[in-house]
């Protein structure tokens, strides 16, 4: 990675990830809401059952903000100023 905005284009597509998997399934079970086409391919914890949705739902939201900590970490390693 040699400039800053290949670090920040990786942020952004964790942070996407992050939330399709980890905040849409919430959204989606208050709302009564089922995606269709290829967001369900992204949206997977919705077809899990019970408790299982929201364990996965959760450990996504835990990664990706693990990530982009991370991530951020080490741009300003790389590249400080």
């Amino acid at each position: 990675m040699n400039d800053p905005k290949s670090y920040d284009g990786l942020s952004s597509f964790v942070f996407m990830l992050g939330v399709y998997v980890g905040v849409v399934p919430f959204a989606g079970k208050l709302l009564g809401w089922e995606p269709d086409g290829p967001k369900r391919l992204l949206v997977f914890p919705l077809r899990l059952p019970g408790p299982a949705w929201w364990i996965v739902s959760v450990l996504a939201i835990l990664v990706a903000f693990g990530l982009l900590c991370w991530i951020d970490t080490a741009k300003k390693r790389r590249f400080p100023g």
